[in-house]
């Protein structure tokens, strides 16, 4: 059915190089035989409950052990609240946001955290080492810094 195994529930992480997209498994199957996927994304500017292939894209996913804190049921219902409702934003309203949100844990993006820690670190180093440090090679660090931190945070599997 899936290149994994997973079942209704499961949080799964797919990589798209530069950032992992965070989707729930659900209880629907679609018309190739694989599980739906529900999560955020800026494709759609919302949530949508998609097919698998859809979400992933062919990509390598993985399931993450990130444990909701709700039923699986309970999830699912709430998730499925947000289709066409929740605005998407990669800073405060993004995939992973919204998995934290609908598995009932604090609501955070470690991606984001660590974009913003590792682009300020690469501006900081910027201004310290360049004897003429211009806007635009303040803003190369910075974007340099944001991509390495972003790139480095990865879903721990189960």
């Amino acid at each position: 059915m899936n290149s994994i195994n997973v079942q209704p529930g499961d949080i799964v992480a797919t990589d798209f190089g530069f950032y992992e997209h965070w989707s729930i498994v659900t209880d629907q199957i679609c018309e190739q035989g694989k599980f739906m996927l529900i999560s955020a994304t800026k494709r759609n500017g919302t949530v949508n409950e998609e097919p698998w292939d859809v979400v992933t894209q062919g990509k390598k996913t993985v399931v993450s052990n990130a444990t909701p804190v709700i039923s699986v049921e309970e999830m699912l219902n709430k998730a499925r609240t947000q289709i066409g409702k929740w605005r998407y934003s990669v800073t405060s309203n993004n995939c992973e946001h919204f998995i934290k949100w609908a598995s009932g844990v604090k609501v955070t993006s470690e991606q984001v955290v660590n974009g913003f820690a590792g682009g300020t670190a690469g501006l900081g180093l910027v201004a310290a080492c360049s004897e003429n440090p211009t806007p635009l090679k303040l803003l190369g660090g910075f974007v340099l810094g944001l991509g390495v931190a972003v790139a480095a945070t990865k879903v721990t599997t189960k």
